[in-house]
C-alpha cells in the first residue's frame, strides 16, 4: 500500500511539474537563453559559444555560468532539439526526484513511513518547489543533488555521496558554500559517538575524495575568475554603504570622533545587512504572505509557501522537539544554515534561498501525522483535521488556478519576453525587409534568434567574432538580421542606414512609426520604423 501511495504522490509531482514546458511560459529569460544555447552549441560542436572545447566554467554572458545544468541540457537537447522545453526539462525531472528523494531522507530519520508519505506529498504540491521545478533554474538541481548527497550518506554509500556532493558545487553558487557544511552536519548527526572511533577512517577518506572530485573548481575560482559572479553581487561591494555611514556621522558633533568611528562604520552596516537579509528568509511577508518580488521565483501576492503551512510548521518543530531532539537538531541546522550565502548577496530571494526545502515540508507532516496518531481519540481533531485538508487543497487549487490562468499574463516580462516579441514581430515581416536591425537593450537578443532559429553555432561564433559595422554602431549579423545597440545621432534622414530596413529600437526614441506593446499594461517595449521613412518617402515623391 505504502509503494502505491508513494507511486501516486510522485505521480502528482510530475503532473504538476512536465506538462506545457513549452507554452505554459512561452518565452524564455536571459539566462535560460544562455543555458540552452551553450547546451545546444556542446550538442553540435561540443564546444561552447566562444568555442571552448567542453568547459568546466561557462563566460556566457561574462558570469561564468557552471557546468552541470549545461551538459544536462545538452543530453536533453539529443532527444528533444533546441527547444524551450529542453531548457527546463532537467529542472522538472529532478523536481520530480526531489519529491522521492524527501520521501528516502525521512524514512532514513527514522521518523516513519507516514511522515515520509506526507513530506514528500507536501513537497509534490509546494508553491515554491513547483514554480523552481518548471523553469530552467540551476539552483533547483543543485537542490537534488544535494539532498541525494545526504540519502546516500546516510545509506553509508559514501562514494557516491562524495560525488553528489561534488556535482552540486559544480552546478549552482551559494551550494558551493552550503553543501558541504550541511553535509558536516549529515556526519555529526551520524556518528555513533560512542564509537566515534571507528567513523575516523570513512570521515576522512569521504573528505578526501570531495576534496578530489573539486580540485578543478578550485582551481576556476582563484585563477580563472570563477567567483567574478560572487564578486560583483556580494554585499561588500555594496556602493551604498559608504554614503549611509558618512551620512549617520554627521549627527555627531564630531563626525571624526572615535565614537562616531566605532558605531558608524563599513563593518557594522554590512553585519546590520547581512542579519536583515538573513532573517527576511524566515519572516512571515517572505514565506507565507507576499513570496518574492520577483514574480520570475513565485507568484505576485503569494507567499512561497501556502499561509497554513504556517501555524504546521511551528507545531511540527515543538512536537519533534519534544518527541526527537537528535532529528529536531539536524533539520533545524539545515533549515538555519540554508540561507546564510543568501545574506551574503541580499535579500531573501526565492532561487538562492530553496535550499531551506524540504525542511519545512517535513516540519509539517510530522505535524499532520501527529493529528492523524490522535483522530481517533476525539472527534474535535478528526474535525479539525477534516477542516485542514479541506482548507489545504482550497490552497492549492486556489494556487494552481492563479499560476495557470493568472502567471503568463503578468510573468512573462519577467522571463525577458521583449526580447521574444521582437524576434517574432521581425519574423512575421521579414519577407518584405532586405535587412532587420534589433536594438540589443533588453539583452543579447543575437543569441535569443540564434537559439529560437537553431542558427548553427559556428555561424553564430563567426558573427559574433566579426561583427559588421552599421551607422557606426558594432553588430551580430545573422543572414539578413542585425543585432546591435542602434542609436541615431542626428536628423533620421542621414542615418547611415541601407534602404528598405525595419529597425527596432528602444522604446524611449522619438522615431517611429509603429510601436510593439507589453501584453500585460501595454507599455511600450519597442519602437518600428521603416529606413527610409514613411516621412522620407513621401518627401521623395
Amino acid at each position: 500500500m505504502k509503494k502505491y501511495t508513494l507511486a501516486l504522490i510522485i505521480g502528482i509531482a510530475a503532473l504538476l511539474r512536465l506538462p506545457f514546458l513549452n507554452s505554459h511560459m512561452d518565452t524564455l529569460y536571459g539566462d535560460e537563453v544562455a543555458l540552452g544555447y551553450n547546451a545546444f552549441a556542446i550538442r553540435e560542436t561540443l564546444r561552447d559559444e566562444f568555442g571552448r572545447f567542453m568547459p568546466l566554467q561557462f563566460e556566457s554572458w561574462g558570469d561564468q555560468k557552471n557546468p552541470v545544468y549545461i551538459y544536462a541540457t545538452a543530453l536533453t537537447q539529443l532527444v528533444t532539439g533546441p527547444t524551450m522545453a529542453s531548457v527546463r526539462i532537467p529542472s522538472a525531472i529532478v523536481g520530480v526526484l526531489a519529491v522521492y528523494l524527501t520521501y528516502r531522507l525521512v524514512i532514513l530519520l527514522k521518523l516513519g513511513s507516514r511522515v515520509a508519505l506526507f513530506s514528500a506529498l507536501l513537497l509534490a504540491v509546494s508553491p515554491w518547489h513547483i514554480h523552481i521545478s518548471r523553469g530552467g533554474y540551476e539552483a533547483n538541481v543543485a537542490l537534488a543533488l544535494g539532498l541525494g548527497s545526504v540519502v546516500l550518506l546516510f545509506s553509508r554509500r559514501f562514494a557516491l555521496s562524495a560525488l553528489l556532493l561534488a556535482l552540486s558545487a559544480y552546478t549552482y553558487y551559494t551550494t558551493k558554500m552550503f553543501a558541504p557544511i550541511l553535509l558536516l552536519f549529515a556526519w555529526v548527526y551520524m556518528i555513533d559517538w560512542s564509537k566515534y572511533k571507528n567513523s575516523i577512517k570513512p570521515f576522512v577518506k569521504y573528505w578526501l575524495l570531495s576534496l578530489f572530485f573539486v580540485i578543478p573548481i578550485i582551481y576556476l575560482a582563484l585563477f580563472k575568475g570563477g567567483q567574478i559572479r560572487f564578486q560583483s553581487i556580494n554585499i561588500f561591494v555594496d556602493k551604498t554603504v559608504t554614503p549611509r555611514v558618512e551620512r549617520a556621522r554627521n549627527f555627531f558633533d564630531n563626525p571624526e570622533s572615535l565614537g562616531a568611528k566605532l558605531s558608524e562604520n563599513r563593518f557594522t552596516y554590512h553585519l546590520s545587512d547581512f542579519v536583515m537579509y538573513y532573517l527576511e528568509n524566515f519572516s512571515g511577508q517572505f514565506l507565507f504572505v507576499g513570496g518574492d518580488s520577483n514574480v520570475r521565483y513565485g507568484l505576485a501576492g503569494h507567499g512561497m509557501l501556502y499561509l497554513l503551512d504556517a501555524p504546521l510548521i511551528l507545531m511540527g518543530l515543538i512536537l519533534l522537539y519534544h518527541k526527537n531532539r537528535r532529528v529536531w537538531y539536524f533539520l533545524v541546522a539545515w533549515l538555519l544554515l540554508a540561507p546564510l550565502p543568501t545574506a551574503l548577496v541580499g535579500r531573501a530571494y526565492g532561487l538562492r534561498s530553496l535550499a531551506m526545502l524540504p525542511i519545512p515540508q517535513i516540519l509539517a507532516a510530522y505535524a499532520l501525522t501527529s493529528w492523524l496518531t490522535n483522530i481517533k481519540k476525539s472527534k474535535f481533531i478528526l474535525l479539525l483535521f477534516s477542516l485542514l485538508v479541506i482548507l489545504y487543497t482550497f490552497s492549492v487549487v486556489n494556487w494552481l488556478h492563479r499560476y495557470v490562468y493568472q502567471s503568463p499574463a503578468y510573468g512573462r516580462y519577467w522571463y525577458d519576453a521583449p526580447m521574444q516579441d521582437a524576434v517574432t514581430y521581425a519574423k512575421e515581416r521579414e519577407d518584405k525587409y532586405d535587412q532587420i536591425i534589433i536594438s540589443q537593450s533588453y539583452g543579447e537578443v543575437s543569441m535569443y534568434y540564434a537559439f529560437l532559429n537553431k542558427v548553427h553555432p559556428d555561424v553564430y561564433r563567426s558573427a559574433k567574432a566579426n561583427k559588421v559595422t552599421v551607422d557606426g554602431v558594432p553588430m551580430v549579423k545573422l543572414g539578413k538580421y542585425y543585432f546591435g545597440d542602434i542609436r541615431p545621432r542626428g536628423p533620421i534622414e542621414k542615418m547611415d542606414i541601407p534602404f528598405n530596413t525595419l529597425i527596432l529600437v528602444q522604446p524611449y526614441f522619438e522615431y517611429g512609426e509603429g510601436t510593439i506593446i507589453a501584453r500585460d499594461d501595454g507599455r511600450p517595449i519597442y519602437r518600428v520604423f521603416e529606413f527610409p521613412t514613411v516621412h522620407m518617402k513621401a518627401k521623395d515623391q
